[in-house]
């Protein structure tokens, strides 16, 4: 099962919405370079938020994974990398990125904040690792906006049908039915009701 276009597009337009505050204040950040080449490496940063922002991510990535390679990025900086990698398909890489430092990115907003735990959720979801996703997919409902609740319960639900946990999978799914009927979105409301009756059948 793929993620909604509407998931994919509000994570979209948040990963601009949160990186289109760098640029204004890139240059704060170009002291973490302190070689003779400081100003070409923090033109590059900016190159590589440039293709982070138009959602060019796997372009961004190179230019992310060269300079931390070089400087060690900040967190912030690190978690753009992440969600690159994600983005790029490539969820080890995104969770061995991110998962270290979301405790350091506790200080930003509990949206910004979401979409990196949703990142490390659906990467470990990718890797079939459902038990290490249903604890961030969790993580991420408590931060998320409310339209975006029933993508990560529907996950959740997933995550206990693929380890035969029946009885929370239902759960799951029956309060993932509640936010869809919420904000209209029947192509998922047929979803759950047709996985809901598999499992009864079962």
């Amino acid at each position: 099962m793929n993620i909604s276009k509407r998931t994919r597009l509000a994570l979209l337009v948040c990963f601009i919405s949160l990186s289109s505050t760098v640029n204004a204040h890139s240059r704060a950040h170009i002291h973490i370079y302190e070689s003779a080449t400081e100003q070409t490496d923090a033109e590059k940063l900016s190159r590589a938020v440039d293709y982070f922002q138009s959602g060019k991510f796997h372009e961004a990535l190179i230019w992310f994974s060269k300079l931390d390679s070089k400087y060690k990025l900040n967190p912030r900086f690190q978690a753009y990398m992440g969600v690159c990698c994600y983005y790029d398909g490539e969820y080890e890489r995104a969770v061995a990125t991110l998962e270290p430092i979301l405790t350091k990115l506790n200080v930003f907003a509990p949206h910004e904040l979401a979409v990196y735990y949703y990142c490390v959720a659906e990467s470990y979801f990718r890797l079939k690792k459902y038990i290490d996703a249903v604890p961030l997919f969790e993580e991420h409902t408590l931060l998320c906006y409310n339209n975006e609740k029933g993508d990560s319960l529907l996950r959740i639900g997933m995550c206990y049908k693929h380890m035969r946990d029946i009885e929370n999978a239902q759960e799951y799914f029956i309060e993932a039915l509640a936010y869809y009927r919420r904000y209209n979105n029947q192509d998922k409301l047929n979803y759950i009701e047709r996985e809901l009756k598999r499992l009864a059948d079962n």
